[in-house]
């Protein structure tokens, strides 16, 4: 399993937004951090600020064109959903966000199955709400 992709995956489910734009606002300016899991092994990856258009802030979708989610559902601030992944590398998933105010964490737990080997992996990822910014 690459997991640039699946990290990839993971952030634009997190994250569907437009560019980083770092000057003051309308938008919002979140910090996300993220720790893959894999084989036991955490590997975490370093804090990224990604700059939030208003509109944008409670849609969830995988930046991935291969990539669909489904069966969203959410009650009070806990949104759970799917994932199904088609292409070079396919794989399925199922995840949750809790989000609060001014932050929200959530784990994204994805399976893969290569050359008859199943892999999963696990990315859990927070994030909290820094300052405003224009979105581009």
């Amino acid at each position: 399993m690459h997991t640039r992709t699946i990290s990839l995956l993971a952030a634009g489910i997190v994250l569907t937004f437009s560019a980083p734009g770092y000057a003051q606002g309308p938008d919002e300016l979140w910090e996300v951090k993220t720790t893959m899991i894999m084989e036991g092994m955490r590997m975490p990856g370093p804090p990224t600020k990604v700059c939030v258009k208003g509109t944008q802030a409670d849609r969830m979708a995988p930046m991935d064109k291969d990539c669909k989610t489904s069966d969203v559902k959410t009650v009070g601030n806990r949104t759970t959903y799917r994932v199904v992944c088609t292409g070079k590398e396919p794989m399925t998933g199922t995840g949750e966000i809790t989000r609060d105010k001014g932050s929200y964490r959530g784990v994204l737990k994805l399976t893969s199955t290569a050359g008859g080997e199943t892999t999963t992996m696990v990315n859990e990822y927070a994030g909290r709400l820094v300052g405003k910014c224009t979105a581009k």
